[in-house]
């Protein structure tokens, strides 16, 4: 893993530094902070000849604050540090053009790189989406989903999908027993993450489940999405987890397609 992680020195921008470092104790390969310094917000500033020097003061501060936890947290992980002066989001995606990332880890205030960046972005804190269906027992996925709602300070929406194109009119009895049990697979879930601390949401939507995933990644913003699956049991959330993952034109956003059980 190849990870850029846009750094400004907020408290944010550490929290997405310490993440980043432990992804890479988890699964190896290298990062490369980028000291963001936002040099043309001074242009045609009126503030004073001082203003300018007592913002480079402070981000060299913030530079050191970054070393420091590298030091504390990264030790054994191959991490780089780059300084660039400019429009922030402009010379993450320029940073972008020259290396193979990944992945890019930022604060939420440059949620323009979204859209544009070439590969996913997750903002720290952020919104973590868990589709799930009738079907879903999350399992050894919960532990999973509260890692990185923990590690992230994210918060958790929970979507419940039901495939209401399986069913004709005259099959509304087993419509209606599988929302009842989608729910109740929400509910379970939820409760599990609750009493762990992770803030969370639910909301349910009919329709294609990957139609239904892919727009609630937009609607909620979200940051990663986490699909726990059933392996012995076919369902539609497992052919939607597969074709959202081919969907690299409409999300940029990490998924993550864990065994439930």
């Amino acid at each position: 893993m190849n990870i850029l992680i846009a750094y400004d020195g907020t408290l944010n921008a550490k929290s997405a530094l310490k993440y980043g470092i432990g992804k890479l104790k988890e699964e190896g390969g290298r990062a490369t902070v980028l000291h963001l310094f936002h040099s043309a917000m001074f242009v045609d500033y009126g503030a004073g000849p001082n203003a300018e020097s007592m913002a480079r003061a402070e981000a060299a501060r913030h530079l050191s604050e970054a070393k420091k936890i590298i030091e504390e947290h990264g030790a054994g992980s191959w991490i780089k540090v780059e300084e660039v002066d400019g429009e922030p989001e402009e010379e993450v995606l320029g940073f972008l053009e020259d290396g193979n990332f990944d992945i890019v880890l930022s604060p939420p205030r440059y949620k323009s790189l979204a859209k544009t960046a070439p590969c996913p972005v997750v903002f720290v804190p952020g919104t973590i989406l868990v589709p799930v269906d009738s079907t879903a027992n999350a399992g050894s996925a919960i532990e999973q989903i509260i890692r990185e709602a923990s590690a992230t300070g994210s918060e958790v929406v929970m979507l419940g999908v039901l495939p209401v194109h399986m069913y004709g009119t005259s099959e509304k009895a087993e419509l209606k027993k599988v929302e009842t049990d989608t729910r109740r697979s929400m509910k379970e879930i939820m409760q599990q993450l609750e009493a762990r601390g992770v803030k969370v949401f639910e909301v349910m939507r009919p329709g294609y489940p990957d139609e239904e995933i892919l727009k609630a990644i937009e609607e909620f913003a979200a940051s990663m999405v986490i699909i726990p699956t059933m392996d012995d049991m076919p369902s539609e959330l497992n052919k939607a987890a597969s074709i959202v993952l081919e969907e690299a034109e409409r999300n940029k956003k990490p998924v993550m397609v864990l065994p439930g059980s």
